[in-house]
């Protein structure tokens, strides 16, 4: 290579790295750094699965429990019994379909009257899991999502039982459930335990914001107090009828032998006394309760032999005469609860249809096929019905009472006698009548036109669901109760002041004596002797340049300010 050109491209090199050097570089030449860029919005697969990831513990943390608790119990039964190991799997599924409220099969007979206490505490474990899910916040997405996997895993597991269980049927004597009826019942469970999770202010938040009206939870409230009140009076009645027929429980008792048949059997009526108490109310509305070819009512009793539970000692052996009588428990209920939260007549009415669907739910889980027996259970119909007329019966009877001693007072009121204002002394206006008052401070209560009740206002008009609380893949976002309540808590009072009128100039002192002198002369020319006399009146300033109190300088009241300011 010749000499000349490795001189040649050395130099090239160090005038490159002269040119590229930050000493060298003008000043006005800037790099420009790239312009930021939107991310690109995530995919909708992307939200669910991390909505699902954050709710799916929510919902198998109770599941799970209750899995543990039923091998438990199973293993604990075989021990007791003194049965083969070979029967767990399928005493596991049993188990676990009998807490789902679920039939059970077994030896040709499907047993679907199961015990009540179980299946609430599952329902509350859930619905406790739930609320804590949506109590803070959760979007539109979120509530679909947890919808679906609080129905479809408790579905999937019982699935997995059936399975089991017909799989067991060839070594014992089980077998599965059939299928519509395990899956209404499984769904129906786990429904109820969402619909209480959410609460009623979620739901208040989810009614108005699809148009509906709010006053519909409570309407459910109201149902549920009358059925809860109703419920701890058929079990006041249901212990005093065990009372009465002693001997029966007794006999009960004694017709077994060993040491644990006796606590197993009293910690069974235990479990099935909500079935019991769901029984007796119905029987005290007027509904028949079926068992089998038997029949119970308070006009006729046909009994049949009843299974050997000591809690079945409260079916009465006959119907006495007054036993119609017993018809004014759940009418004395209704009433009283419509006295003590009045609520407006269509509110009431709509409460009366609600508290009969919630009644029907719970004979239809009370009830069922009884192996030999056939069903057991309430007539559905009939019972359904009752619920709805009892309390539309008193709130309509209590509206029209209402309406009758409004009627017989208004003509009893005489008017008062016209005193004229000179013979009194007085210049004020007389005071407003009842129910048409302006001041602030007032209760805040209405007065139903239709009933004539005083219904309170709903304070609990916390806002669940806001416009743009969070961006989310999705949309809007609720906002859980406690966190987003814009308005007063309970027990809070929120001052209405009522606005004024702005005038265009400022009154003076003068335009206002002479407002008072034209008004009442003698008093204007007693008041005006009188401030001859006071040394004040030349310090004070006039009505349109009073000090303002806030930064000490002269400012213009105009009359807009609220009173006080």
């Amino acid at each position: 290579m010749p000499p000349t050109f490795f001189a040649t491209g050395v130099a090239q090199l160090i005038t490159m790295s002269k040119n590229n050097s930050p000493q060298k570089r003008p000043a006005s030449v800037r790099r420009r750094r790239p312009k930021p860029q939107n991310p690109p919005p995530a995919p909708a697969t992307t939200g669910t699965t991390s909505r699902v990831r954050r709710l799916l513990p929510s919902v198998l943390i109770p599941h799970g429990i209750a899995v543990l608790l039923v091998i438990v119990s199973a293993v604990a039964v075989l021990l007791f019994s003194a049965s083969s190991m070979v029967a767990l799997p399928a005493t596991i599924a049993q188990l676990w379909l009998a807490l789902n409220m679920s039939p059970v099969a077994g030896s040709g007979e499907v047993v679907g009257v199961l015990p009540l206490v179980p299946g609430m505490v599952l329902v509350w474990a859930v619905a406790r899991r739930v609320y804590n899910s949506v109590k803070k916040k959760a979007s539109i997405a979120d509530l679909a999502v947890l919808t679906t996997l609080v129905l479809l895993v408790p579905l999937a597991l019982a699935g997995v039982a059936s399975l089991m269980l017909r799989d067991a049927s060839a070594v014992l004597e089980v077998d599965a459930p059939p299928a519509p009826v395990m899956i209404g019942r499984v769904l129906l469970v786990h429904l109820i335990a969402l619909v209480l999770g959410m609460g009623p202010r979620l739901w208040r938040a989810l009614i108005r914001r699809y148009g509906g009206p709010p006053w519909v939870v409570d309407a459910a409230i109201q149902a549920l107090r009358f059925l809860s009140a109703y419920a701890v009076v058929a079990l006041v009645v249901v212990i005093v009828m065990i009372v009465v027929n002693h001997r029966v429980f007794l006999q009960t008792l004694t017709g077994y032998e060993g040491g644990g048949a006796v606590p197993a059997l009293l910690v069974l009526s235990l479990l099935y006394l909500p079935n019991i108490v769901i029984y007796a109310m119905g029987v005290l509305a007027g509904a028949p309760l079926h068992f089998g070819d038997g029949l119970v009512s308070l006009f006729s009793v046909t009994l049949v032999p009843l299974p050997p539970l000591p809690a079945l000692a409260s079916v009465p052996s006959v119907a006495p005469e007054w036993a119609v009588v017993l018809l004014l428990i759940p009418a004395t209920v209704a009433v009283w609860v419509c006295l003590r939260t009045p609520l407006r007549l269509p509110v009431t009415l709509v409460s009366a249809v609600i508290t009969a669907v919630f009644f029907l739910i719970a004979a239809v889980l009370a009830g069922g096929h009884l192996g030999v027996y056939g069903r057991v259970g309430l007539a559905l119909l009939p019972a359904a019905g009752l619920m709805f007329l009892y309390p539309a019966v008193a709130v309509l009877l209590i509206t029209g009472i209402d309406r009758i001693r409004a009627g017989i007072r208004r003509p009893a009121a005489a008017p008062p006698a016209a005193v004229p204002v000179a013979a009194t002394g007085l210049d004020d206006e007389p005071p407003a009548p009842d129910g048409d008052t302006d001041d602030p401070d007032a209760s805040p209560v209405e007065t139903d036109g239709d009933s004539g009740q005083i219904v309170e206002n709903d304070a609990d008009t916390e806002t669940y669901i806001e416009e743009g609380d969070e961006q989310r893949a999705d949309g809007e976002s609720v906002e859980a109760a406690g966190e987003a309540d814009a308005g007063p808590e309970d027990g809070e009072s929120t001052e209405v002041v009522a606005s004024t009128e702005a005038t265009d100039a400022p009154v003076t002192s003068e335009e206002s004596g002479a407002a008072a002198d034209g008004e009442d002369g003698e008093a204007s020319e007693d008041r005006e002797d009188s401030e001859d006399n006071d040394p004040q009146d030349a310090a004070m300033p006039e009505t349109g340049d009073l000090p303002d109190p806030e930064d000490g300088r002269p400012g213009t009241d105009d009359g807009s300010r609220p009173h006080g300011h």
